[in-house]
């Protein structure tokens, strides 16, 4: 069996493994959903527990720094709660919504020795 790639195939293979990467970039890229109607001011964004509100009380708005590419490879990171915590106010209040939902930091640090590196996470929600 004799196999013969010309330089132009080899050309055209590269090129659709380039648009291909593209396409998905530019897919994976896209911002999370925004509500309309007036903006909540990150102070009035309510934190809520897990078990204070039904799903049928709130609509999802944003996975707050998980819904983007970039969490693959780098995640923001606080030296305390409270930092962390007014920070995911800040994008829940850009994205339109009037809560959080499921918010938590915890550790990143690899040794319990190291100064605490905390990953903060939730749900950017409106509620009904």
């Amino acid at each position: 069996m004799n196999i013969r790639f010309g330089l132009g195939n080899v050309l055209r293979v590269i090129g659709l493994i380039a648009l291909s990467a593209l396409l998905l970039i530019g897919g994976c890229s896209s911002k999370g959903k925004t509500v309309e109607g007036p903006k909540v001011p990150p102070s009035q964004i309510t934190v809520y527990e897990s078990t204070e509100l039904l799903h049928s009380q709130y609509t999802l708005v944003q996975h707050v720094w998980i819904d983007s590419w970039r969490s693959n490879w780098t995640f923001p990171r606080f030296d305390t709660e409270a930092e962390g915590l007014e920070a995911m106010k800040r994008v829940a209040s850009d994205a339109g919504a009037n809560g959080l939902l499921h918010a938590i930091c915890v550790n990143g640090a690899i040794k319990a020795s190291e100064k605490a590196t905390l990953y903060c996470y939730g749900d950017a929600i409106k509620v009904n």
